[in-house]
């Protein structure tokens, strides 16, 4: 990988376990659509709207089912989220890259954190429950495709039922005493949705959809600092640099610690050469930077490179703390340790790495350190 490869890299903020951005921290006048810059040399498709909640018949008999008689040792909310979360009752399967509908997801069984929590919420309400969407602030989680980094995080459902309120989390996450939690309004959440189909359109590299998925966003919930950023993503991509910077310092006017749209615009400043500007950028930059683990694993392959084996496991290390789920980390670490003459850790490494690597990767196109 060449040096250059963090500048192309772009990040990109995900609401599918949503968003590494909190709500806006400062008051600011609320944009016009006008303020949004056009896509240029594209014909925009049209997005069609979609009902996040709507509940359909089926998913009335299941609430039915699940919730029509009520014993004195479970609330409805009990039952109904024991009949959502059970592999043998709605066998509902986690898939962190999907977003649907409440009524899509009830139909496929499937999909992410906002996905499963748009279907409980409709089914809960059509039960007569208190119900609502909650973000949970938990650390990024960052990970990579094509030439994007997705930054995302998490979004569960809360259910009230005789004084109690119970999380119902598809990821089966532990919650914990120390996670910041708040209540997330229908209408963000409906952001959120075509906030992820932007997402997922621009990793395919489709450009107009991306686009016009982020206006809907914006038009729903003009004040997202997170949408704002991906929007900067999509009209960088598309060569309109100025536009670009317009969009990601609306994102920092709503949220000033945005990390996505510090390091973006930090990135622009450094290849124009606004060098000045990037050096008031640069120190916060930096430390959101540590804490990505794919920042760290462009480091070490600058070391590698140079050839400091040392600085480049202790780099990949640090990475694989963070995440060590993810098979490039492992890898990277592999080539480090073999040419560091650590033959035997590195076949360990590499093992870890292979383990991890996609199914459908044939081994022989993988980056595999030459070994004895």
């Amino acid at each position: 990988m060449d040096g250059s490869y963090w500048q192309r890299k772009s990040w990109l903020a995900i609401g599918i376990l949503t968003l590494a951005a909190g709500l806006p921290s400062c008051a600011t006048v609320m944009p016009r659509q006008a303020d949004i810059p056009p896509l240029e040399g594209h014909e925009l498709p049209v997005v069609p709207d979609a009902d996040l909640l709507h509940l359909s018949p089926e998913m009335h008999e299941f609430v039915e089912q699940f919730t029509a008689t009520e014993s004195g040792r479970h609330s409805k909310a009990w039952s109904l989220s024991y009949a959502a979360l059970d592999p043998y009752v709605l066998a509902f399967s986690y898939d962190p890259q999907l977003t649907l509908t409440a009524e899509e997801a009830f139909r496929q069984r499937r999909g992410n954190c906002l996905t499963f929590s748009a279907m409980f919420v409709a089914m809960a309400r059509d039960a007569g429950l208190e119900a609502h969407f909650q973000e949970v602030i938990i650390p990024p989680k960052w990970s990579a495709v094509n030439d994007t980094v997705l930054v995302s995080k998490h979004v569960n459902a809360v259910v009230s039922d005789r004084f109690r309120d119970y999380t119902i989390d598809v990821s089966r996450r532990e919650t914990s005493p120390r996670d910041m939690r708040q209540p997330l309004s229908d209408r963000e959440a409906r952001a959120q949705y075509f906030n992820n189909q932007g997402a997922d359109a621009l990793v395919r590299g489709d450009l107009p959809l991306a686009y016009a998925n982020f206006v809907k966003a914006l038009e729903i919930q003009p004040r997202l600092a997170y949408v704002w950023s991906n929007l900067g993503v999509v009209l960088r991509r598309n060569d309109q640099t100025n536009e670009a910077i317009h969009a990601y310092r609306t994102a920092l006017q709503y949220d000033p610690d945005h990390a996505v749209a510090l390091n973006n615009l930090h990135t622009i400043y450094t290849e124009e050469g606004d060098f000045e500007a990037a050096a008031v950028l640069a120190r916060r930059v930096e430390k959101y930077r540590r804490n990505n683990p794919y920042y760290l694993l462009h480091l070490a392959e600058t070391a590698n490179e140079e050839q400091r084996w040392s600085d480049a496991i202790e780099l990949l290390n640090q990475a694989i703390r963070i995440d060590d789920t993810e098979y490039r980390f492992h890898y990277a670490l592999a080539q480090a340790q073999f040419n560091a003459g650590l033959v035997e850790v590195a076949q360990a490494s590499l093992d870890r790495a292979r383990a991890l690597a996609p199914g459908d990767l044939p081994e022989s196109s993988l980056p595999l350190p030459d070994g004895p």
